[in-house]
């Protein structure tokens, strides 16, 4: 059959979902979006799909990775990284989708992926380690160049988030977030209280950092000394977390809603439920 994603924009009262229609069996596992329109779209079967959303079409497949797509960025300089079940990030460009470099050095699944605005690229990886790569406008050798490794989980790096005040934050299936220094690499502290993995880091505007785990619960931290400021129980694992204007906070679960926090309160509603898992 053929696979479908659905987006939609949320405005008040009104959710107006459109749904883009592929003809690949595989599941979609990634998907990240540039300010050209357009939309990437990453499969369990290694193929990363591109299309416009001004028109709904197709644009093109871009095909490399021999594992699942499990995360997606775009540089501010358009260029798009991947991050695959088989151990590598591969490069792309923005306007053309040809493949412009691979960064070797993990040994176990890639699960994520953050790029700042200087085009630095940091990875996640099932070998428990998070790489920091230079920007590929910095590459020597028609190479980009690994800067540094960071270890300290003891299990599955799975999610990856960058504040503006230069802060990296991991989370791992250890059931903690880690917290480095962007600059130098440096450890910084450690976020605990999730008695299960952590599936998702997000970090809004203020800072405030924004956890989901296993065990049912959303968290906020204090961006500035990393205190627990409030849990959200929510009864069935939190897969992913997405921060709208004015802290709004969407919330993607295991039991395939999607639903708002707004204000930092209360949970107001559930927005949507897909025929699907939300990832």
């Amino acid at each position: 059959e053929a696979w479908q994603w659905r987006w939609a924009r949320y405005t008040h009262e009104k959710m107006t979902p459109r749904t883009l229609t592929g003809d690949s069996k595989s599941p979609i596992v990634s998907l990240a979006t540039s300010l050209q329109n357009t939309v990437y779209s990453g499969a369990g079967d290694g193929t990363i799909h591109v299309w416009c959303t001004a028109t709904n079409t197709h644009l093109r497949t871009l095909q490399g990775h021999t594992g699942a797509v499990n995360a997606l960025a775009v540089a501010e300089d358009g260029a798009v990284y991947s991050a695959s079940a088989d151990t590598t990030v591969r490069i792309w460009s923005g306007e053309d989708g040809s493949h412009l470099g691979t960064l070797v050095g993990h040994t176990n699944v890639v699960a994520c992926l953050a790029v700042g605005l200087d085009g630095t690229v940091y990875s996640g990886s099932g070998d428990r380690t998070v790489r920091v790569w230079a920007a590929w406008a910095d590459r020597t050798d028609g190479a980009p160049r690994l800067m540094r490794t960071l270890a300290g989980h003891v299990d599955l790096v799975w999610s990856l988030a960058l504040s503006k005040d230069g802060k990296l934050y991991s989370g791992s299936f250890d059931t903690t977030i880690r917290v480095w220094s962007a600059v130098d690499g440096s450890h910084l502290g450690t976020l605990e209280g999730h008695t299960g993995a952590v599936y998702i880091v997000a970090v809004a505007a203020d800072d405030t950092v924004y956890t989901g785990s296993r065990d049912g619960t959303l968290r906020m931290w204090s961006g500035q000394d990393g205190l627990p400021m409030r849990t959200l129980q929510m009864d069935f694992a939190v897969l992913t977390i997405t921060i709208g204007a004015g802290n709004t906070v969407f919330i993607g679960d295991v039991k395939r809603r999607v639903s708002v926090w707004k204000g930092g309160a209360a949970l107001a509603r559930t927005l949507y439920t897909f025929a699907s898992r939300v990832s």
